[in-house]
């Protein structure tokens, strides 16, 4: 079940520049997709992941290179939550003709005071649901109904193999989809929530199992098609995650009070 933000249905003023930086990031994105096709995976099946190319497809490789995402950031009570929630939601005339909502390929908001919200194999199940749902990619839903990618997908299983399960039952099925014909997002709120990483702590790399949303993502946030926009809050303080993303996958940054930086 996909998490939903507590703040869905509240106006949300002021911060306008933030949505138009979003929607120049999918513009630009969108741009890049002419003569874009899908390659499909070569190895769906196959177990395991490496440093260098943890799908096992040459889609994958190709991803890397245009893959890049933007990273929100902003002390506690600075609007992160609401801003992502007016995103999804609008609650404006001006956010509904905006319509940056009807480019989202899926959502999760992480909350400190809800376990599940946390749970690593809830988030990709979550994930799953959603883009079958939205019937923005064809052919995605009958890809993971694949019972090879199903058994992996399943309660406990799912929760043992984080790693697998999201190579799997997302990226692979994303990058052998026919591109969308404009660039979608996935939105991830509170990203940072959860997470125990100390400053001199690294995140778990190579074949070791991630332990939280942020490591997952982390680590394969370069292997996402070159049409998605990966977009995640965070609090400014908690420079473990800033550092994750900003400089081990090369995201932008967004300061909700100040500028945004494209890497």
């Amino acid at each position: 079940m996909a998490q939903t933000s507590l703040l869905q249905g509240k106006r949300f003023y002021c911060r306008e520049w933030v949505f138009h930086k979003i929607q120049h990031c999918l513009q630009e994105k969108t741009n890049g997709l002419s003569g874009l096709t899908s390659t499909p995976s070569k190895q769906a099946g196959a177990s395991g992941t490496g440093a260098s190319n943890p799908c096992g497809s040459s889609a994958a490789g190709s991803a890397k290179a245009t893959a890049w995402g933007v990273l929100l950031v902003g002390g506690p009570g600075s609007g992160k939550t609401a801003l992502c929630t007016e995103l999804l939601w609008p609650s404006s005339a001006q956010g509904t003709h905006r319509g940056l909502q009807q480019q989202s390929l899926a959502f999760h908001f992480c909350r400190a005071d809800d376990s599940d919200t946390l749970c690593l194999g809830g988030f990709i199940r979550g994930l799953v649901a959603q883009i079958c749902r939205s019937g923005l990619l064809p052919g995605y839903e009958e890809k993971v109904r694949d019972p090879a990618v199903q058994s992996v997908l399943q309660p406990g299983e799912c929760e043992r193999n984080p790693t697998e399960a999201f190579k799997r039952c997302v990226l692979l099925p994303l990058l052998s989809a026919k591109p969308p014909q404009q660039a979608l997002f996935l939105l991830v709120d509170s990203i940072d929530e959860g997470c125990q990483l100390g400053e001199g702590e690294q995140r778990s790399s190579g074949s070791a199992t991630p332990r939280t949303i942020a490591e997952l993502l982390a680590s394969h946030h370069e292997y996402l098609p070159p049409w998605l926009l990966l977009i995640c809050s965070a609090r400014r303080q908690n420079r473990a995650i800033t550092k994750l993303f900003t400089e081990e996958c090369a995201l932008g940054s967004l300061n909700t009070s100040e500028t945004m930086q494209e890497e």
